[in-house]
């Protein structure tokens, strides 16, 4: 899975991070300064990318990366 997060566009790590605070397209659309029709583009190739079936999904993997690389963020 760290394998497949690395090929994550910088744009699209943006938009998973904001997708993991559970965060709505409208939401990361204004964060990011992007219309909500880029952020579904960006949340399906994040997806596709993933092999995942949801962004709940998208949402655990990156979690779960975060947690194996930067444990310190969690603190």
């Amino acid at each position: 899975m760290a394998s497949d997060i690395a090929t994550l566009s910088p744009r699209e790590h943006e938009v998973l991070l904001l997708v993991a605070e559970d965060k709505t397209d409208r939401e990361i659309a204004r964060a990011l300064g992007i219309r909500e029709r880029t952020v579904r583009a960006h949340v399906s190739n994040i997806i596709l990318k993933l092999g995942v079936a949801s962004r709940v999904g998208a949402a655990v993997a990156i979690t779960k990366w975060i947690i194996r690389t930067e444990p310190r963020a969690l603190a």
